[in-house]
């Protein structure tokens, strides 16, 4: 087979793996929370066979083209059988071997991105996710050998036995697997498939923010910074006449990440006895990631956390309208805040409210609607005045007559920046909790998980707060 024809091989079963898998996927999201039938399981087992038959042809075909590549550079010598040359790709004789491929320093930055994607195939994970944050940090190798490395089996098998306290039974491979995820204070990253800000994208989420804002990631350092400006202006001038300097000014908007932590203990007992419980635990950290966040998106203080939505814009007079009359919301208010916002970011727009408000909203409707917008059995209205409302609790709900309480944000909220720092969850597992009464044992163990974000308005204009107005 000549070159440009294993090249050609290639792209054709990639696609086809990605076909299969997505049809796998479908035949999952149709079975929902049941067992699959008869004709799904046919389906399924097909397709993961037809999966494992491309699997193999590819590898073979990578690693003929990866030969044919090594003699057109010099770099091996003509006899196919020599040691050298078997030890330089050994990591294609198990393309799922992410261990391997991530240790090879000669595995260009395509192959480390292919065999990530390959390695999380089949898990809980949106692949959609992971593929954004490849091409975003698509350069920065290191980075993703580390997450390849942890998407191995070798690594999830060792982690699994570190966090419930089995270390002795770990391989060698195990061993040197989990050095990987070592991190500076001693505790171990999470294998990538249970890694929350990898994973963060499940439709469950109560972090309503997250889903609207822009989010950026860092896989090196500690700040994000970035560059606004309100653009160019242009002018009409008549011949000859010289142009007048247009050059923007640029801010320099930057958002630091601060730790957040939490602590999980469980009986000895319950190590013994309860199947899953390192991945239940991980269940539970994910999902107190998410409401930690959610709630820190948008009213977040900005000291030892993220800046919430509503806290930033508290802060800038500018931004803000208050409402016509004291404790109510009216279509006035609503206008005022839309019509505040200018017309770059307007037509991108969405609400964001508590609950308590959108059900005030709900009710200015006319007489004739019976004082209610909408038919009263459905949900309050998805849309005001032509833009999307996003609800959630997090949101200020606080009624008082002397002070201007935040109602509802209205903005293009690709001006609010959340800062992930992907792959950097640390898990560290504590094999005896200590008693506070005499400082002894009591049969408890537990485990320690950190991780940095951080979040802000980086373009206050871009929106408009409604306050309520004080009878005060």
């Amino acid at each position: 087979m000549r070159e440009d024809q294993i090249r050609t091989r290639i792209a054709e079963l990639r696609d086809s793996i990605d076909f299969v898998g997505a049809e796998l996927r479908n035949i999952d999201d149709a079975a929902g929370d049941r067992s699959l039938n008869d004709d799904e399981t046919k389906r399924w087992q097909d397709g993961e066979d037809a999966i494992d038959a491309y699997r193999s042809e590819l590898a073979d075909l990578e690693r003929r083209q990866q030969i044919v590549e090594q003699f057109k550079a010099g770099r091996i010598s003509g006899d196919r059988g020599d040691q050298s040359t078997r030890e330089s790709f050994n990591f294609h004789r198990g393309v799922d071997d992410a261990l391997t491929l991530a240790s090879d320093r000669s595995a260009t930055t395509t192959q480390l991105s292919d065999g990530l994607l390959r390695s999380i195939d089949g898990r809980d994970v949106d692949d959609t996710q992971v593929r954004t944050l490849l091409k975003r940090h698509r350069y920065d190798t290191s980075w993703t050998r580390n997450l390849l490395a942890r998407s191995s089996d070798a690594y999830a098998e060792a982690w699994q036995k570190y966090i419930l306290g089995h270390e002795a039974s770990m391989s060698q491979e195990q061993r040197t697997a989990l050095s990987i995820g070592t991190n500076a204070n001693g505790g171990f990253l999470v294998p990538t498939h249970l890694d929350p800000t990898v994973i963060l994208t499940n439709d469950g989420s109560t972090n309503a923010v997250r889903r609207i804002a822009r989010v950026v990631t860092l896989t090196e350092g500690n700040v994000w910074n970035g560059v606004t400006s309100a653009g160019v202006t242009a002018s009409w001038d008549g011949e000859l006449v010289e142009v007048s300097d247009d050059s923007p000014t640029f801010g320099n908007p930057s958002i630091t990440c601060v730790r957040a932590q939490s602590l999980v203990q469980a009986s000895i007992e319950a190590f013994q006895d309860i199947n899953g419980l390192a991945s239940d635990v991980m269940m539970m950290f994910a999902d107190a990631r998410d409401r930690l966040e959610g709630a820190a998106h948008c009213t977040g203080s900005g000291s030892g956390q993220p800046t919430g939505i509503f806290t930033a814009l508290d802060a800038n007079t500018n931004v803000e309208v208050t409402s016509t009359t004291a404790a109510t919301i009216g279509l006035v208010d609503l206008q005022a805040i839309r019509s505040g916002v200018g017309q770059r970011w307007r037509n991108n727009g969405t609400w964001l409210t508590n609950p308590t408000w959108a059900d005030a909203i709900r009710a200015l409707g006319s007489a004739l609607g019976a004082s209610f917008s909408v038919y009263l059995p459905e949900g309050n209205a998805e849309r005001w005045l032509g833009r999307p409302v996003i609800e959630t609790d997090d949101a200020p709900e606080t009624v008082t007559t002397t002070v201007a309480d935040n109602r509802v944000v209205f903005g293009d909220f690709s001006n609010y920046v959340i800062v992930d720092k992907p792959g950097g969850t640390s898990i560290e597992f504590i094999p005896h909790m200590f008693n506070s009464a005499n400082v002894l044992p009591d049969g408890r163990r537990a485990w320690y998980m950190n991780f940095r974000s951080g979040a802000d308005s980086v373009n206050d204009v871009a929106f408009r707060l409604l306050q309520d107005k004080t009878s005060a």
